[in-house]
């Protein structure tokens, strides 16, 4: 159990990385094929549209066939599609590059949350998951500060070829870890009722509760950072290493908390994380605008991934527990509102950042994250 764990979040470690190394090379490409910042983001939008589209269907697909399989065979064709993204000749090619990717890559992280917690007691549940998510962590951390170290050294392009090969050796790695290892199989339903698991599913309040929360933190703050490195750029001028490195800090602050979850899960409880970690991400949003030197983005980014953590990690736990007879469909539906908030999010950031600049964007999601977390956490309360 524990080698296959490792294998799955190396699995993650790449999907992540491969996920957020377009965050600090959005100015070059705009450069390079004549767009506006705005406009250069359909590649994110390109990317999460379909991530969150394809959960729905290999949710199904996975509780019947079982989740390993699923996440092999599709990891395999992500390799090929992120690779194909380095040799681009216009946004539309990257775009579609990076539809591909996203299509091929999306059954990686939920499937893996729903395989552990297949095999790990609810009780138990909240730090196996954070343990599994510091190779996420670390993903998001090389995507971004790789990604910005090699648009200065070598330009864009390499770390596709780098990230593609890297994801074919970590599948392979995977396949070999999970050679007959049982899996829970549960019945899936298709043709016409294929969708009636969702339907069901957000029938129930606290599953349409986590639903909603998923796809307004998606829309408003996960968005939110894929500007992050553009607004960087275009504020301090810096070097797209300095802005990779600037990115990475949010994963800095994924790595704090991974290695402080019990102490704060036994001090905050659920309701306290949300809160806490939805005030953190609003005052890091705030605060960025009005920094009056770059400097204060690093430590200001570690604070602010720490707050997404506290957040996040504690919305990703309920959502294994709201149908544990068919954990690989409820996973997926988070995923899915999670990365179509995301696509619909980056392209209204990206109208209001062309229209009005970075301050109202910013100012304007702040507000809305922290709203979101105090509403949440009294739902909870009452339940």
């Amino acid at each position: 159990m524990g080698v296959i764990v490792f294998c799955l979040s190396l699995c993650g470690f790449m999907v992540l990385a491969v996920m957020r190394v377009t965050d600090p090379i959005l100015p070059i490409v705009a450069i390079e094929f004549d767009r506006t910042i705005g406009a250069a983001g359909i590649i994110v939008t390109a990317f999460s549209l379909p991530y969150g589209l394809f959960q729905l269907l290999y949710g199904p697909f996975s509780d019947k066939y079982g989740k390993l399989r699923i996440i092999i065979y599709t990891l395999g064709l992500s390799s090929v599609c992120t690779i194909t993204a380095a040799y681009a000749t216009s946004i539309e090619f990257l775009a579609a590059a990076r539809f591909l990717s996203g299509i091929t890559t999306a059954a990686a992280i939920p499937l893996s949350m729903a395989f552990i917690a297949d095999n790990v007691e609810y009780a138990h549940r909240q730090p196996a998951i954070a343990r599994y998510f510091s190779g996420l962590i670390l993903g998001q951390i090389t995507g971004g500060s790789l990604g910005g170290i090699f648009a200065d050294l070598y330009g864009w392009r390499a770390i596709f070829v780098i990230f593609g090969v890297a994801t074919a050796i970590t599948t392979i790695a995977l396949a070999l870890g999970s050679r007959n290892h049982p899996e829970q199989r549960y019945d899936a339903k298709f043709g016409r009722e294929f969708f009636k698991p969702y339907v069901e599913l957000l029938k129930l309040r606290r599953p349409r509760q986590v639903i909603l929360t998923a796809l307004i933190e998606g829309s408003v703050f996960f968005a939110g950072l894929a500007f992050i490195g553009a607004y960087l750029r275009t504020t301090f001028m810096l070097s797209y290493a300095k802005i990779g490195l600037a990115v990475a800090c949010a994963g800095i602050g994924g790595l704090i908390y991974i290695a402080v979850v019990k102490r704060i899960v036994r001090t905050l409880g659920e309701r306290g994380m949300i809160q806490v970690g939805g005030l953190i991400m609003a005052c890091g949003f705030v605060i960025l605008v009005f920094i009056p030197q770059a400097n204060y983005a690093y430590p200001l980014l570690i604070f602010t991934g720490f707050g997404m953590y506290l957040m996040h990690n504690t919305l990703q736990t309920l959502a294994t527990e709201i149908a544990p007879n068919a954990r690989g469909t409820a996973i997926s539906l988070f995923a899915f509102v999670l990365m179509t908030g995301q696509g619909i999010g980056v392209a209204f950031y990206g109208y209001i950042i062309d229209m009005h600049g970075y301050r109202p964007a910013y100012l304007l999601a702040a507000l809305v994250i922290a709203l979101l977390s105090s509403w949440f956490q009294r739902t909870l309360k009452t339940q």
